[in-house]
């Protein structure tokens, strides 16, 4: 078994290589880019990118490591009618 032990509270993490896989859900560019979603509401994106920039290196060293990587996408129509009303 080839594995890696992560440092964690209470206790480290042993994680076995050959069946892990890091799963990344919704990393959209369109949240988190000038002019996008977030920009539009009028919030600060830096720390959004921020965010981006330590998601990358994660799966860069995920797959250094031989670790499926897998994204998950979620996506609406233009006219966002499938996105849920204000209580969703």
């Amino acid at each position: 078994m080839r594995s890696v032990e992560l440092p964690a509270e209470p206790a480290p993490l042993t994680l076995d290589l050959e069946r892990t896989a890091l799963i990344v859900v919704d990393m959209q560019n369109a949240f988190a880019s000038p002019g996008g979603m977030l920009d539009l509401a009028g919030l600060d994106i830096g720390p959004a990118r921020d965010v981006i920039a330590n998601a990358r290196m994660v799966c860069e060293a995920a797959r250094g490591a031989g670790i499926q990587v897998v994204y998950l996408t979620i996506g609406y129509p233009p006219d966002l009618s499938t996105a849920g009303g204000p209580d969703s």
